[in-house]
Formats: C-alpha cells, sequence, structure tokens
C-alpha cells in the first residue's frame, strides 16, 4: 500500500504551516498513507535541520479545512535537530510506524466523561480525541517516548488512569485560562527532568487551559511540578519517557529562552535509551 508525500506549507493568515483535508482525502483515496513533511527549506528558516535522523511525529492542530502546526511548536521542533511528521486523525497507527518519538501538543476538544469525576455527561465522539488515544496507546506499546503540551499532556494523564477537573476555575482563584503571556508563578519539585533543566525552583509560565489534571496522580506517573494553587503544571516518568507541561514552552522557546527550548529538547534526548 505505501505512503505518499505531502509537504505542509506556511499560512500567514494562520501563522502555522498547514496541509489542506483536500489533499490528505485525495491521498487515502489512494490507498496509501500519507506522510506529511516539512521541506528542508523550511527547517532552514525555522533555524533548524533534521540532520541528527531521528523522525518525531506531531498530532496536527486544525484550522478551516486544514490540518496544522504553529508557527513556534514547528520552530522549537526543528531547532532539536528532529525531523518531523506531522499526523492527521484517520489511519493513525500506519502513520506512526517508524517514530522514534511522539509530541502532543494543546488543542480544544470533547474528552470521554469517564475521564472526570463530576458525572456529566458532554462527550461528543470526534476523530481529534480519538487519534489522540490511538497515537497515546500506540506509542506506550511501542515504548516511543513522549511529549505532552497543554491537552496532551491532559490526555496521557487521562488515558494512563488519572483525572481530570472538567472547569478547573470552579476550583482555584488563580487564572490558568489567560491569554497573558506570564499567567502564573510554577513551583518545580526537586528530582526530576524539569529539575535538571531549570536553574530556578520558581518560573512563571503562561496558561491557557480549561481543564486540569486532578493532584491525585496515582497511575505511575510523578508529579513534577505544581501552580501556586496546588494544581500539578508538569508530570511524568523517567522509566516510561513521559514528560507533560501544562503550559506553552514553545511560545518562549521562540523568542530565544533556552530552558524552555530545553523541554522540546529533551525528547531526542530519550531515543535510544
Amino acid at each position: 500500500m505505501g505512503t505518499i508525500k505531502i509537504y505542509a506549507a506556511y499560512m500567514p493568515k494562520f501563522n502555522a504551516y498547514c496541509v489542506s483535508d483536500k489533499s490528505v482525502a485525495e491521498a487515502l483515496a489512494t490507498g496509501k498513507t500519507p506522510e506529511i513533511l516539512l521541506k528542508d527549506e523550511d527547517y532552514s528558516s525555522l533555524g533548524g535541520n533534521s540532520a541528527n535522523g531521528s523522525i518525531i511525529g506531531f498530532l496536527m492542530g486544525r484550522e478551516s479545512g486544514y490540518y496544522s502546526i504553529d508557527y513556534n511548536y514547528a520552530k522549537s521542533i526543528a531547532k532539536t535537530g528532529v525531523k518531523l511528521r506531522l499526523l492527521t486523525y484517520e489511519k493513525v497507527s500506519r502513520q506512526m510506524l517508524g517514530l522514534d518519538g511522539l509530541i502532543l501538543p494543546g488543542g480544544a476538544f470533547s474528552s470521554p466523561d469517564l475521564y472526570y469525576n463530576d458525572g456529566k455527561k458532554e462527550y461528543k465522539q470526534n476523530s481529534r480525541y480519538e487519534a489522540y488515544e490511538t497515537a497515546i496507546i500506540y506509542a506506550r506499546q511501542k515504548n516511543i517516548p513522549m511529549l505532552g503540551i497543554c491537552a496532551g499532556a491532559q490526555m496521557i494523564a487521562a488515558i494512563l488512569g488519572g483525572r481530570l477537573y472538567r472547569n478547573v476555575a470552579e476550583y482555584t482563584n488563580v487564572a490558568h485560562k489567560t491569554k497573558e503571556h506570564k499567567a502564573h508563578g510554577v513551583t518545580i519539585l526537586p528530582g526530576n527532568p524539569l529539575s535538571h533543566i531549570f536553574t530556578k525552583k520558581r518560573i512563571v509560565t503562561n496558561s491557557r487551559h480549561r481543564e486540569a489534571l486532578n493532584p491525585n496522580i496515582p497511575f505511575g506517573l510523578a508529579l513534577y511540578a505544581v501552580a501556586e494553587d496546588g494544581i500539578p503544571e508538569a508530570w511524568g516518568s523517567e522509566e516510561k519517557k513521559i514528560l507533560c507541561v501544562q503550559w506553552h514552552p514553545e511560545d518562549f522557546a521562540a523568542e530565544g529562552h533556552k530552558e524552555m527550548q530545553e523541554i522540546y529538547n529533551w525528547l531526542p534526548k530519550q531515543i535510544g535509551k
């Protein structure tokens, strides 16, 4: 059956590299699996290259009529020296064949009600959640290192047995959903990968999430950082090669923040361990 290469193109109106739904549908109609990539000149313009040979999958976001990867994500990942493979929501396992690592980004979509303890019935089946679920389960089965950002971090935790707050604003006065570039403080706990990245125990991050992870983490992941109100801000497992952060480090990394860039650099360092 094979694959068919499609190259994402930068679209200024979205500030993202995109591929149209039409292009993906046409590829699928041939019976082949889309392999969505960036061009060499795009790596150069982003200040990176794909020289180290590792292939990192990135589950794409959505714009109207397009799959997308925001510019700041692309820049931060390209600077690690890996090759990006951009994943759509169809035939996810086939697209993941040969991956060395996986990034699950943020995004807004409905998740199963069983991930919450509020008894509400709000889940609406959608292909985006199903793609996250398939990708995370596949990565765990194949021991593929994972980096989760915002909603991606929440989905990794939930699928591994954690539970979420549907609306964190009901539990705290700290603003977790805000457009502020520096929203609130985060305390890095000792003895974990983030404590080796950041020179300071307390940092200030952005924060754009409505949902949040319940502080009880009884499912094989360790707590790495907390917000001022005790809400988890980072978690993971060195054994499972998982790192999850609730904020968006790519926004700082794109500005040249070296420690935030190190969060993305963490992923290729796990390959082959």
